[in-house]
C-alpha cells in the first residue's frame, strides 16, 4: 500500500496550481496595458512632433521665400534710389547753375538767352538730320548733287552748333 503522506508529495495540489494562474493572467494583463499605454504615450508626442514638423517646414519655406521676395524689392529699391541720387546731384548742378545765371542779373539773363539759343540751334540741326534721313531714305526721288550738298550744309551748321556751346562753355563754365 502506497502511503499516502508521500503521494501526496509527488503529486501536486490541483488548488495550489490553481492559484498561480489568475495571478500570472493579471500581471500579463497589467504588463499588456502598461506597455499599450507606453506606445500611446509615445505615439502623442511623436504624432505631435510629427506635426509640428511639416507645420515648421512648410512655414520654413514660406519665409523663405518671403525673403527672397524682399530681397528682390530691396534690390530693385536700391537700385532706384541710386537712380535718384543721381537725378538729384544733376538737378543740384542745374539749380546752381540756374541760379548763378539769376544772380548774374542782366548777364545772367544774357547768358540764359545765349544758352536757349544753343538749345534752338541744336533743335534744329536735329530735325535738319532727321529730314536729311528721309531724303536718304527716297534718294531716288533727289538729284544726288543736291542731297550731297544739303548733307553737307547740314553737318557745317551743327558743327557750328557744337562750336558756339564750347566756346561757351569755355566762357562761362
Amino acid at each position: 500500500m502506497p502511503d499516502t503522506a508521500s503521494d501526496a508529495t509527488l503529486t501536486p495540489d490541483p488548488e495550489s496550481t490553481a492559484a498561480p494562474a489568475p495571478a500570472r493572467r493579471r500581471g500579463l494583463a497589467i504588463g499588456l496595458a502598461l506597455s499599450l499605454v507606453a506606445v500611446v504615450a509615445l505615439a502623442v508626442p511623436l504624432a505631435l512632433l510629427a506635426s509640428a514638423r511639416s507645420a515648421w517646414e512648410g512655414q520654413n519655406a514660406d519665409l523663405r521665400d518671403h525673403v527672397e521676395s524682399l530681397t528682390d524689392e530691396i534690390s530693385d529699391q536700391n537700385a532706384r534710389i541710386a537712380e535718384l541720387e543721381q537725378t538729384e546731384a544733376q538737378l543740384e548742378t542745374l539749380k546752381k547753375e540756374y541760379s548763378s545765371a539769376v544772380n548774374q542779373g542782366a548777364q545772367g539773363t544774357e547768358l540764359v538767352e545765349e544758352l536757349e539759343d544753343i538749345a534752338d540751334a541744336y533743335d534744329t540741326c536735329i530735325e535738319a538730320q532727321q529730314e536729311h534721313f528721309d531724303v536718304l531714305r527716297n534718294s531716288e526721288l533727289y538729284v544726288e548733287s543736291s542731297i550731297d550738298e544739303s548733307e553737307r550744309s547740314i553737318i557745317d551748321f551743327c558743327d557750328e552748333v557744337s562750336a558756339a556751346y564750347r566756346d561757351f562753355r569755355e566762357k562761362h563754365g
